[in-house]
C-alpha cells in the first residue's frame, strides 16, 4: 500500500473500531484492484469483459484512449457511449481474448442512508505513480453520505458525500463498505474559486446509471445517449409545503397533454420516487433516458390518478423554463471557443441557470444564480451577444467577466475551452 493510502487509512483508524477499520481496508484493496486510471482522471471496471465507467468530462470526447489498471498493465480502451448531460461515459477496455477483468458490482443507491460510511477511490491531481511492487494504488478516502437526492444542475439526483474528492477523482467510484459502487464521483462544491475539496462532493447515483446502461452498451444513438423530460409540461416554482410539484401549464398537443396532465395537477410520485417540490420532480425525471416510460402519480381535485408517460429528449431551454429569443440564434462556428453556461435574459442581466460540469465556466468559479453583466468591461445585452462574443474567440483565449453574485460584483477571468462537439 502506498504511503498516501496508508496515511488516509491511519487517520481514519484513530476514530474507527478495529472491526470497521478491517472492513475499510478490505474494501479499499478490493475496489483498488478494479480501478481504472484514465489519464489524470479516474474510472472503474463494471464487468469481466472490460466495460468501465468514467465521467464524460474526463474522457467522453475521446474515441480511444490508453488506460492503466491496478496491476500496472496498460490497455487500449474504446468509447462505447457517452451521456454528456449526465456526465457519464462508458468505455470498453480491451485485453487478451481469454482475459477476465476484476470488476465492481453496481449497488442500490436508493437504499443509501444519510450518515452511512462510503469510500471514494480516485487519482486526485493525477499524482499517482507505480509503487515499489509496480502496482498503481489509487487514493482511498473515507466519509459518510451527507445527503441524498440532491439536484445540482445536470447532476439531477446526486449523492452528496464528505469523503474527500478533488480534481482527478472525477470518474472514480463511490462505494459502500461492502465494495458495491453506489455512485460515480464527478463534482465538488468550491469556495472562493478554489477547486479543492471543501467537504462537499457529488456523485451520479448507481441507479440512474443502471437505467442508462442497457442502451449505452448498445452504443446509444451514434455513440451518445440523452436524458429525458416531459415535453410541454411547465411546473410551478411555488412552495407547495411539501405536497408535490404543481402543474402550471400544459402545451396543447404535447406529450404532457397527450398523457392526460392538466393545469393544477399535483405530481406526487414519479415511479418509486416521492415528489415534494419542483426540484425533486426534475431530479426524479433526470434519472431516465429519452424513450423511457414512467408512471406519474397525480392528485386532481382530491382524487389520485396514475398516468403513463413516454419521455422526450431533454431540452435545456424548455426544461429550465427559459424564454426563446425572438432574434435568430447565431450559428456557432466550428472550432470556436466554449464557455459552458445556459443563461436567462432578465432585467438584472444574464442569469446563469446552468453550468456544465468541468466546463471553463465551472473551472473558473462561475455559479448557477450568478448574473453575467460584462465581458472585458463591455456590457452584455442578450444571450445571442454572449454567444457571439465567446464564439468569435479561440480555445485558450482568456476573457474577464463582470459577475453579480448577491450584492457583490466580481471579476472572474475565464480561459475559454474547446467545444465538446469539436
Amino acid at each position: 500500500m502506498t504511503t498516501a493510502a496508508a496515511l488516509a487509512l491511519a487517520l481514519c483508524a484513530q476514530a474507527l473500531p478495529p472491526e470497521l477499520q478491517k472492513r475499510v481496508e478490505d474494501c479499499s484493496k478490493k475496489i483498488s484492484e478494479r480501478f481504472v486510471f484514465f489519464g489524470g482522471g479516474s474510472g472503474v471496471l463494471i464487468s469481466a469483459d472490460g466495460y468501465a465507467l468514467t465521467n464524460h468530462h474526463v474522457a467522453g470526447t475521446l474515441k480511444t484512449t490508453r488506460v492503466t489498471l491496478y496491476n500496472g498493465k496498460q490497455h487500449d480502451a474504446t468509447l462505447v457511449c457517452t451521456d454528456e448531460l449526465g456526465d457519464i461515459a462508458l468505455f470498453k477496455v480491451h485485453g487478451p481474448a481469454e482475459e477476465k477483468f476484476p470488476f465492481a458490482e453496481l449497488g442500490d443507491s436508493d437504499r443509501l442512508e444519510v450518515g452511512q460510511y462510503v469510500i471514494a477511490c480516485g487519482n486526485p491531481f493525477g499524482i499517482t505513480l507505480p509503487a515499489e511492487d509496480l502496482k498503481w494504488y489509487p487514493t482511498i478516502t473515507l466519509g459518510i453520505v451527507s445527503a441524498l437526492h440532491r439536484n445540482q444542475q445536470t447532476y439531477f439526483d446526486c449523492v452528496q458525500t464528505d469523503a474527500a474528492v478533488n480534481p482527478g477523482n472525477s470518474g472514480g467510484p463511490l462505494v459502500t463498505i461492502d465494495g458495491r459502487v453506489v455512485g460515480i464521483n464527478g463534482r465538488i462544491a468550491t469556495r472562493y474559486m478554489n477547486r479543492v475539496n471543501s467537504g462537499v462532493g457529488y456523485a451520479i447515483p448507481a441507479n440512474q446509471i443502471r437505467n442508462f446502461l442497457p442502451e449505452m452498451i448498445k452504443g446509444g444513438k451514434g455513440g451518445k445517449i440523452y436524458h429525458a423530460m416531459v415535453a410541454g409540461l411547465q411546473v410551478a416554482d411555488q412552495n407547495t409545503q411539501g405536497k408535490g410539484a404543481r402543474v402550471q401549464a400544459v402545451k396543447a398537443g404535447s406529450t404532457a397533454d397527450r398523457s392526460g396532465l392538466k393545469r393544477g395537477d399535483m405530481i406526487v410520485r414519479v415511479n418509486q420516487y416521492g415528489i415534494f417540490n419542483k426540484e425533486r420532480y426534475q431530479g426524479a425525471i433526470g434519472n431516465y433516458p429519452e424513450g423511457a416510460e414512467v408512471t406519474l402519480k397525480i392528485e386532481r381535485e382530491g382524487e389520485a390518478e396514475e398516468l403513463k408517460v413516454v419521455l422526450d429528449r431533454y431540452s435545456p431551454f424548455e426544461a429550465l423554463g427559459l424564454p426563446s429569443t425572438e432574434k435568430p440564434a447565431p450559428t456557432r462556428p466550428k472550432g470556436s471557443a466554449y464557455l459552458g453556461v445556459y443563461v436567462e435574459e432578465t432585467k438584472e442581466g444574464l442569469k446563469v441557470d446552468d453550468v456544465r460540469p468541468d466546463s471553463p465556466a465551472d473551472q473558473a468559479g462561475i455559479l448557477k444564480g450568478d448574473y453575467l453583466l460584462k465581458v472585458n468591461n463591455r456590457g452584455l445585452s442578450d444571450r445571442n451577444e454572449l454567444n457571439s462574443r465567446v464564439w468569435q474567440r479561440r480555445p485558450g483565449d482568456r476573457v474577464t467577466f463582470t459577475v453579480k453574485r448577491g450584492e457583490e460584483e466580481l471579476k472572474i477571468e475565464v480561459p475559454l475551452g474547446k467545444h465538446p462537439d469539436d
